[in-house]
C-alpha cells in the first residue's frame, strides 16, 4: 500500500508537540457544539473525536492551553480515516490510517489561539474549529533536562546532514559525468544519511519532497531528487539530462544543512517522528515501494532505525521512575530489530551492505514488519511520557 507523503510542513516553532500512538479510545463521546475538554489527574486534558463518512465530530471544540491528548475513533468509515489540526495550512498534529472500527490517539501541547480541525474526505463537515484559551499548563518536567535532550538530538541531526552533504558530492559528480556504475555504487550510501534524519522530515518543509519525493508524490514536472535519479540509473540506464537534477539535489541538501541549525523541537515531537517513521516502515516501505528501482530498501531501513534510535537515546534521560521499565523494553526491541535487519546483510551490485530487497521472500518481509511493529508499540508510549 502506498501511503501518500505528508507534504505540508509541521510548524517548527514549539507551539505544538505531537505524539501519535495506538490504544483504545477512552470514551468516544461527540457533540456538535463547543465541547470543553476533560482534565486528568496529571493535567493532561483529553478530547474525544469521532470519524464517520460525514466528517469528524465535535465540529467545534473548546480547550485550554497545555498538554492535550486527542482520542480519535473511526465509527466504521472507509472514506474518512485521518484527523488533523491545522494552523493555516500547516499540520500541527494528526493521526492517519485510523481503520474502520479502530482508534488511535496523539498528544500535543496546545498554545492559545484558533485552529482548524480537518478530516479529509468528509462528505458534510470535513472541517471544524478548535478554540484554545489561555490556562495554566500544570507541572512541567525539568526544563533543563528537556532542553538537553533536544540539543543532543539536534546535534545528531546536524552531524548527519554534514555527512550527507559530503556524500552527495561524489554521487552527483558520477551522475554528471555519466558514470552509471559509479553513481549506482554511491546511491545508497548517500541516501542513508537522509534516512537517519527522516523522523523529523516534516520540519524540513518543501525540502523534503524536493529531496525525497517518489514518482507520483508530486507532479511529474516538479519531480526531482534522489528517486528521479534512481529511475534514470536503474530503469533508463541513461543519466544524460540528469545534471540539473543532481545540481538541484546538492543545492537542496546544502539548504537542509543550513536549516538544521535553525530547527526548534520539543521532546514529544522527536518521539512522535520516530514512531510515525517506524509505522511507515512496517506498513508501506515494507512493500519495497521506497527504492522501487534500485531495491536498496534495507539500507534505508537501517538509516531509519539508526535515526529513530538516536531520538530515543536523546530522550531516555527524561524517562525516570515508574516509566524506566518502558525505556528498558524499548531498548531491547531496538536490539531485536537491528538483529533482524542484520540477518539480511550481504553484498549486491550497489555495495550498500545488504542484499537487494527484491531477493527477500514474503515470509522474510513479514517477519521484518512484525519485528518493527513490536518496537513501534512501546515506543508510542514515549511521547506521552515526555509530554
Amino acid at each position: 500500500m502506498l501511503v501518500p507523503r505528508r507534504l505540508l510542513a509541521l510548524l517548527v516553532a514549539p507551539i505544538v508537540v505531537v505524539a501519535a500512538c495506538g490504544g483504545d479510545n477512552k470514551s468516544g463521546g461527540s457533540a456538535t457544539g463547543a465541547t470543553p475538554a476533560g482534565t486528568s489527574k496529571t493535567d493532561v486534558q483529553t478530547i474525544d473525536v469521532t470519524l464517520s463518512d460525514s466528517g469528524c465530530e465535535p465540529r467545534s471544540i473548546a480547550a485550554k492551553a497545555g498538554p492535550t491528548t486527542f482520542e480519535v475513533k473511526n465509527e466504521g468509515s472507509a472514506a474518512v480515516t485521518e484527523f488533523e489540526i491545522l494552523a493555516g495550512s500547516k499540520i500541527l498534529g494528526e493521526v492517519e490510517n485510523v481503520i474502520p472500527g479502530g482508534d488511535r490517539s496523539f498528544s500535543l501541547t496546545l498554545a492559545p489561539g484558533s485552529y482548524t480541525t480537518y478530516c479529509p474526505g468528509g462528505s458534510s463537515f470535513d472541517k471544524g474549529t478548535l478554540e484554545v484559551a489561555d490556562a495554566p499548563t500544570g507541572s512541567a518536567a525539568d526544563q533543563t533536562a528537556r532542553n538537553g535532550a533536544v540539543t543532543t538530538y539536534l546535534n545528531y541531526v546536524k552531524s548527519e546532514t554534514g555527512v550527507l552533504v559530503t556524500a552527495m558530492a561524489p554521487f552527483a559528480a558520477a551522475v554528471k559525468s555519466g558514470d552509471i556504475a559509479g553513481a549506482k555504487a554511491k546511491f545508497a550510501a548517500a541516501r542513508y544519511h537522509y534516512e537517519t534524519i527522516e523522523p523529523i522530515a516534516e520540519s524540513f518543509g518543501d525540502l523534503d519532497p524536493a529531496i525525497d519525493a517518489r514518482e507520483g508524490d508530486v507532479p511529474e514536472a516538479e519531480w526531482g531528487g534522489f528517486h528521479r535519479i534512481e529511475k534514470a540509473l536503474w530503469v533508463d540506464n541513461d543519466v544524460s539530462g540528469m545534471g540539473p537534477v543532481a545540481d538541484a539535489l546538492v543545492a537542496n541538501v546544502g539548504k537542509l544543512q543550513v536549516q538544521a541549525g535553525t530547527i526548534r523541537l520539543e521532546p514529544a515531537q522527536i518521539a512522535n517522528g520516530a514512531v510515525e517513521l517506524l509505522n511507515e516502515v512496517s506498513t508501506s516501505k515494507i512493500t519495497g515501494e521506497e527504492d522501487r528501482y534500485s531495491h536498496t530498501d534495507l539500507s534505508d531501513f537501517a538509516g531509519n532505525l539508526a535515526g529513530a534510535k538516536a531520538g530515543f537515546e536523546a530522550l531516555k534521560p527524561l524517562v525516570t521512575g515508574a516509566n524506566a521499565a518502558v525505556a528498558t523494553d524499548i531498548a531491547k526491541r531496538f536490539d531485536d530489530v537491528q538483529t533482524a535487519l542484520d540477518s539480511h546483510k550481504g553484498t549486491d551490485p550497489t555495495g550498500n551492505g545488504y542484499v537487494l530487497y527484491d531477493t527477500l521472500t514474503p515470509d522474510q518481509t513479514r517477519a521484518l514488519s512484525t519485528t518493527v511493529d513490536t518496537l513501534a508499540e512501546p515506543l508510542s508510549k514515549l511521547a506521552a511520557i515526555v509530554l
